[in-house]
């Protein structure tokens, strides 16, 4: 074989070498794309049920999703409830907002505020997580002046008369003893 033939013979293996580099390197992109597109899709699956789980409680993993406990009855059944950042935010001129954690109700307080039909009373739920800017376990803020600086403890009730604080009662033995006038 003389050299010149040898060259043609490596021109045409280099070209034929080109052309398959050319398809494997595409068929790797393909493939790589197709694999961030899966991993995508699952991280987004992923992330949406540890909101849906641990957030927004969409989802219940609990175990106890067709029984009907007393303490989703309870928290589900609320009448007038708000969150704490809507405290100064009804449409009444004077009403009165209750803070407690919807899961450890008071009876006592329960059944004293079912007997007062004629008092506007919005409920706040302590043991949420949107309410927890506002809840202490210290003692509440009783110069209450507007919604940024509103702490109170559980149970609290107040009273709001034109966007104002008017009577702040901290404590069940209070809050009954407030009630029963």
């Amino acid at each position: 074989m003389g050299r010149e033939l040898r060259r043609k013979e490596e021109r045409k293996n280099k070209r034929k070498t080109t052309k398959n580099q050319k398809e494997l390197d595409t068929s790797i992109k393909g493939s790589t794309i197709a694999k961030v597109a899966i991993f995508t899709v699952l991280l987004l699956l992923i992330l949406y049920y540890i909101l849906a789980v641990f957030i927004t409680k969409e989802i219940d993993v609990s175990g106890t999703k067709g029984e009907n406990t007393t303490e989703e009855s309870n928290t589900n059944n609320v009448s007038n409830r708000i969150l704490a950042s809507a405290t100064f935010e009804q449409k009444e001129s004077e009403y009165y907002v209750y803070f407690y954690d919807f899961a450890e109700e008071d009876k006592n307080i329960a059944s004293v505020i079912s007997s007062k039909s004629d008092l506007k009373i919005y409920r706040v739920d302590t043991s949420s997580s949107l309410n927890q800017n506002y809840v202490t376990e210290d003692l509440g803020n009783h110069n209450v002046t507007g919604i940024n600086d509103l702490k109170v403890k559980n149970p609290t009730l107040i009273q709001v008369t034109e966007d104002q604080v008017t009577a702040y009662y901290e404590g069940s033995s209070s809050i009954i003893a407030f009630l029963e006038q």
